[in-house]
């Protein structure tokens, strides 16, 4: 599939993965990664793998949102799992279980905020509401995906730039978007360090892939020219399914 040029990466970053083997997983440009002082993480659902692995050798704290897990979210989960256990399937039990204890063990009201981030939303909170949560106020991280929302947060991403060391961020719906992720680029000063294409959706005899992840990086360390994607840290995100490979135009 092909991108505009302006997605392209200049050059080839020191990158590592961050987060799960596949779906939730990212590459993230490491020097970015070490100087950063606080995470802001925008959409957990039920894969909190990459916040785990990004604060593990980092001394930093950080803040979760995400308005969808609630009461109703882990009856629903426990529902699930007592209807797969009347089908004589008892592992969607244990599934459950370990979902939920998992939860509780790396989440607390410290550092989990049960809100969307989003202008619109009912339950939310502004991207500079959530800021205003920190103490820490530069080198921030942030890990943003949040199913079409994230077209809400761009120009606060832009305003609050000057503070923001590292961002991965899923763009949704890019097919519909294209020139507002192109603007953001533009604006938006930090470099793009790795651009990954999201194969869980139907991209069959699609132009443009309708999920880009997309990394940006402060001063990211360049280890040689750009080569061609995906890059050999990727993964598809739905793994019975081939990556999609990339390639650029003017």
């Amino acid at each position: 599939m092909k991108l505009p040029n302006k997605l392209k990466p200049k050059f080839l970053y020191d990158l590592s993965r961050i987060g799960s083997s596949h779906d939730g997983g990212y590459l993230i440009e490491k020097s970015s990664h070490a100087k950063t002082e606080f995470l802001f993480s925008f959409g957990v659902s039920t894969n909190w793998e990459f916040e785990k692995d990004f604060i593990r050798d980092q001394k930093i704290n950080f803040l979760a949102f995400d308005g969808s897990i609630n009461n109703i979210f882990w009856e629903k989960q426990k529902s699930i799992a007592l209807n797969r256990l009347k089908k004589l399937s008892i592992s969607r039990v244990f599934e459950y279980m370990y979902l939920k204890y998992s939860f509780n063990n790396f989440f607390n009201k410290k550092n989990f905020i049960p809100k969307f981030i989003s202008k619109t939303m009912n339950n939310s909170i502004t991207l500079h509401e959530a800021i205003l949560l920190s103490e820490v106020k530069d080198n921030l991280f942030f890990k943003i995906d949040i199913e079409g929302s994230e077209y809400e947060i761009i120009d606060d991403l832009i305003k609050f730039q000057k503070t923001i060391i590292g961002l991965a961020i899923e763009f949704h719906f890019c097919d519909q978007n294209i020139n507002k992720i192109l603007n953001f680029v533009d604006r938006f000063k930090l470099e793009i360090v790795h651009v990954h294409a999201n194969n869980y959706d139907d991209n069959k005899n699609k132009e443009f892939p309708r999920t880009l992840e997309i990394s940006f990086a402060k001063n990211p360390i360049i280890l040689g020219d750009f080569r061609a994607l995906p890059h050999i840290l990727d993964s598809p995100n739905r793994k019975k399914n081939l990556d999609i490979k990339l390639e650029f135009h003017e």
